[in-house]
């Protein structure tokens, strides 16, 4: 008979239970950080791919694969990558495909983080142009082989929308990668791959996980342009916890209704705003009056996205009373979530532009842009309708 364990033994590894034969309703949580092997042998066979196995928590977990199975079975894609934040993914896919040298032709309507993240690599020798990206023949003067191509599908925060089949030709004309980021259409408006673009980056923090508990992001496409990228992101710590996974994917269930009802409903708030008399100007793809909504009826599917911006005079004190009249919508400087909220570009995301270049984005202080959720529309009309008198 074995000798009983001591108390702290106990304490240490009493704790385990049998895994049942049968599957649980929901994705188990695995929050180790560290995987434990048999011999030696095991190691070896884990490391070469001959059984699948965990390591450690940067090199992968089963939450992390199963993410990445998530995004490449909505993008259609041959694999993906699951990383910390959007902003991480796109720092892993920059580190692999660039060198000194190298090129990005970006669009001038970019997340102004990441262009932030561009002006960081010129420090490395990496050249980053920006162009209008609805303006093919400005584009192609810009890209040559090895070049990357980033744009938008809905740029942020001016709604602007690429033509995704046209600049995916244009790349491949020019030996250059189209990168697409896709975070304001998520798969339910826009498949990337599917109109021909090589990689794409989506912040799941954002509408794909829907309910601002999570800080996420992940990359997308062919299998041997998402390897470089997945070796830097685990050599580089840019790979995102099991709980983080866990909770992203869970979101990700509810994404089709989500975005079902937050794309009617922004359509209705765009349309009401383009009458009012205190607005100067909405920017919404699925208003006639938007300069790309041709375009967007090509390339978004099933409606025109949850994401708006409309300006108001361009005064500070203006946008204050506004903001301080509104009920339910808050000023919250992100985007994605359950609950409608607005964001002022000019003093939070394209904060770090210098004037100049705000002013040629017309991200003038007037300018907000407005993420809907999943209220009454009648609700968000009434807000909207009875701040805006104190304009």
């Amino acid at each position: 008979m074995e000798e009983p364990l001591g108390l702290s033994t106990l304490a240490v590894h009493a704790a385990w239970a049998q895994t049942p034969a049968n599957p649980p309703a929901t994705m188990p949580f695995y929050p180790s950080a560290a995987w434990a092997f048999r011999d030696l042998d095991e190691v070896d066979a884990v490391y070469e791919g001959r059984v699948k196995g965990a390591v450690y928590a940067r090199n992968g977990t089963p939450n992390r694969w199963a993410l990445e199975r998530l995004l490449a079975g909505l993008h259609g894609g041959e694999a993906a990558l699951a990383t910390a934040s959007g902003m991480a993914a796109l720092a892993a896919l920059f580190l692999a495909h660039l060198r000194p040298g190298g090129r990005v032709v970006a669009s001038r309507d970019l997340y102004g983080t990441t262009w932030g993240l561009l002006g960081d690599l010129a420090r490395f020798g990496v050249e980053a142009v920006g162009v209008d990206a609805t303006d093919l023949e400005a584009v192609a003067a810009h890209l040559r082989p090895g070049s990357l191509l980033l744009v938008e599908t809905l740029s942020n925060p001016r709604l602007r929308v690429a033509d995704l089949p046209a600049l995916a030709a244009l790349a491949r004309e020019r030996g250059a990668l189209l990168v697409v980021d896709n975070t304001f259409a998520t798969p339910y408006h826009a498949r990337p791959l599917a109109q021909g673009a090589d990689l794409v980056v989506e912040s799941l923090t954002k509408f794909l996980s829907g309910h601002h508990l999570v800080l996420l992001g992940g990359l997308v496409g062919r299998k041997d342009l998402v390897e470089g990228p997945l070796g830097v992101a685990v050599r580089a710590g840019l790979v995102p916890d099991p709980w983080a996974c866990w909770l992203g994917a869970e979101g990700a269930k509810t994404l089709a209704v989500r975005l079902e009802r937050a794309s009617a409903t922004a359509l209705r708030l765009a349309r009401f705003l383009e009458t009012h008399p205190k607005v100067r100007a909405v920017h919404y793809p699925g208003l006639p009056s938007h300069p790309d909504h041709a375009t967007a009826r090509r390339v978004l599917a099933r409606g025109f996205g949850a994401m708006l911006a409309f300006e108001l005079p361009p005064e500070r004190e203006a946008v204050n009373r506004f903001l301080r009249a509104l009920r339910h919508i808050r000023l919250v400087l992100s985007l994605g979530g359950t609950e409608t909220t607005l964001s002022h570009p000019a003093t939070s995301s394209h904060r770090s532009l210098p004037p100049s270049e705000r002013e040629a984005l017309g991200l003038h202080p007037g300018f907000l842009r407005l993420s809907v959720g999943l209220e009454d529309p009648e609700d968000l009309l009434e807000d909207l309708e009875e701040a805006l008198k104190a304009v």
